[in-house]
């Protein structure tokens, strides 16, 4: 093998090894996005969906209990409506700790407020129902009914942002993997091509190295023939 054959041969490999490092390096960095966005996808948005319909449930049930209490004013009633609202509480910083999208926070964080104001309205009938002293019943009523209200609202918005979010995140996700696989393939097809090409140079370059050595030695094969037919004429004549 020849000098310049050689160096093609290295130059080819060396170009066929770093397009194999950089589709390899494209594929690891698009699947570790591909994991990543999964991860919030499965971990985070769909984790804060099924805490926020338990939040609901949680606060529903205070509210039963609440209207419970305020009827009957059995104390059972305001111990499970103690209950439920360690559940809510409980829900409600599970659902911090995963933060999510924005949008959503702030929701959480206005659902979190009208339930402090329905706590403090409720303490204060406690304090009139304890104390056996009347009070506006109905304007406390109609005003626990509206915060009731807000906090039910904020809690499906915060449900629908998440849904939003998450189908936009898988929709994502596919785009995402369809886009790596067509610069794979694409990137696959070159390199086939280019190791194609790279072959059949070399083997053409080898050839015409091999046809033009075979040529040189037949021709000083017939140089010496000849040479060796001229010496023999010459010394048949000298003799």
């Amino acid at each position: 093998m020849g000098p310049i054959i050689l160096r093609n041969f290295i130059i080819g490999y060396l170009s066929m090894l770093v397009l194999m490092v950089a589709i390899s390096g494209y594929s690891s960095v698009q699947l570790g996005n591909l994991s990543e966005s999964a991860n919030l996808a499965l971990n985070v948005e769909q984790r804060m969906i099924d805490h926020s319909e338990k939040l609901a449930d949680a606060f529903l049930s205070e509210v039963r209990y609440a209207g419970k209490f305020i009827v009957t004013h059995a104390a059972v009633h305001q111990d499970q409506f103690k209950q439920f609202k360690g559940d809510f509480d409980r829900y409600l910083v599970q659902l911090k700790s995963l933060q999510g999208p924005k949008e959503a926070v702030q929701r959480l964080a206005r659902a979190e407020e009208y339930h402090a104001q329905f706590h403090i309205l409720f303490d204060k009938e406690i304090a009139y129902i304890n104390k056996q002293q009347p009070y506006a019943e109905s304007r406390y009523r109609e005003e626990r009914e509206r915060l009731v209200d807000y906090l039910l609202r904020e809690l499906d918005a915060f449900k629908n942002d998440l849904h939003k979010s998450l189908q936009q995140r898988i929709g994502d996700i596919e785009q995402a993997a369809l886009k790596s696989r067509k610069i794979t393939l694409i990137a696959t097809l070159l390199l086939v091509g280019l190791g194609a090409i790279f072959a059949y140079r070399l083997y053409h370059k080898m050839s015409s190295e091999g046809a033009t050595s075979g040529a040189v030695r037949v021709n000083d094969l017939l140089g010496g023939w000849l040479r060796s037919i001229s010496w023999r004429k010459g010394f048949g004549i000298s003799k």
